[in-house]
């Protein structure tokens, strides 16, 4: 029996359509995370949990806790006997179950729009745990205690967590919490906002917390929809507080251009050298990079007639650095480059030097000395 009728077959027997697929999934799968559940049938990722905790309670599938929510079919006495009891169809559906169970097999919504707020706090614990690069978190104390096991994962990865949480006292509420073990960076927001995860710039949870009429969530899986989520965490949250804990030992990591260039471009208009390692994608290809050079320029609007640490407005337009690496220049754009040689995922900061404090005018990448570039494949 095909899949379709099958799954048929099982709503007939009082499963709804989600249910179904998702029963048949795991038949054909065996054991599986919830979300990979989801990606490999019809249920949203926003509803999986629900899907399968019901199939849980009427016996068909058990759950446990594996750092994420797994999930896999129990064996199908109840449901072949149960089956059995019907017409042909149902004895048709029982065996198709009964050789999937016997011989498994070898599977994405960009929004999904959630009821709860524990559906969208489940999901980005999920994308904590799996984040490869950086994460940008905006949660109430409680909301940020849930988390914290999955953010200390996230950091013993070399994950770059950078942590808002709205409420006043934060040592004292969080007297519990090792900010050494959890985060890079924590900051103290005195004025609530909504819950916020963007997470490997692909990635987003969102729920508006208390200041909603009714609660509701939203779950991103898009590389722009994201880009747009990290630009009001950048400047509606992150900019506007003061930090209780970062983490100030080297290296020096940056995940945006936005916030090196704040950094750097005042010593570097000073006329110090810096020399920093690019980690990315070749804008081109989309393949990944990794490059070590000398800043020879720094470009922006206003970059010459600006003084002391460049604001975030004055970056949100066109940035743009330039590499200079054995004798080659490479220009290097931030998150969403069009025009540059390589998006930036990854800056580090490698070395500032003072020879001559001049006018901080481009360097001739011939006359630059700098270390090796090395490319790789995804």
């Amino acid at each position: 029996m095909d899949r379709d009728p099958l799954r048929d077959a099982l709503q007939d027997a009082g499963l709804t359509s989600y249910q179904a697929d998702a029963y048949i999934t795991l038949l054909e799968q065996g054991m599986m995370p919830a979300v990979a559940v989801a990606k490999r049938c019809s249920v949203p990722v926003s509803q999986i949990y629900d899907v399968l905790r019901a199939l849980e309670r009427m016996d068909y599938i058990e759950t446990f806790d594996q750092d994420k929510l797994h999930a896999r079919p129990r064996e199908p006495i109840t449901v072949l006997r149960e089956l059995r009891s019907r017409s042909e169809l149902m004895n048709s559906a029982a065996d198709a179950i009964e050789d999937r169970w016997e011989q498994p097999a070898v599977s994405d919504h960009k929004v999904s729009v959630v009821k709860h707020e524990e559906t969208v706090v489940d999901r980005a614990r999920d994308l904590i745990r799996d984040a490869e690069s950086f994460i940008e978190l905006s949660a109430t104390v409680d909301q940020f205690r849930t988390l914290t096991n999955a953010l200390e994962d996230a950091r013993d990865r070399g994950v770059i967590t950078k942590v808002a949480v709205y409420g006043v006292d934060l040592e004292a509420q969080l007297a519990t919490v090792s900010f050494e073990e959890t985060v890079t960076e924590l900051r103290a927001c005195r004025i609530p906002g909504p819950f916020l995860l963007v997470a490997d710039r692909t990635q987003t949870c969102f729920t508006p917390n208390d200041w909603a009429n009714r609660p509701f969530g939203v779950l991103i899986d898009d590389y722009i929809l994201s880009f747009i989520f990290h630009w009001y965490f950048q400047t509606g949250v992150w900019a506007l507080w003061e930090t209780v804990y970062e983490d100030t030992d080297p290296p020096y990591i940056y995940m945006t251009l936005e916030e090196f260039v704040q950094d750097v471009a005042p010593l570097w208009r000073d006329g110090a050298t810096v020399a920093v390692t690019v980690e990315g994608t070749w804008a081109d290809t989309n393949d990944a990079c990794k490059i070590t050079g000398i800043v020879t320029d720094i470009g922006y609007p206003g970059v010459y007639r600006s003084e002391g640490r460049p604001s975030f407005e004055e970056l949100a337009g066109f940035l743009q650095l330039t590499l200079a690496v054995d004798g080659d220049l490479y220009s290097v754009g931030g998150w969403g480059t069009v025009y540059e040689d390589i998006e930036a995922v990854q800056i580090t900061l490698e070395a500032i030097e003072f020879d001559e404090p001049n006018s901080g005018e481009s360097v001739d990448g011939n006359d630059v000395s700098a270390a090796a570039l090395e490319s790789e494949d995804d």
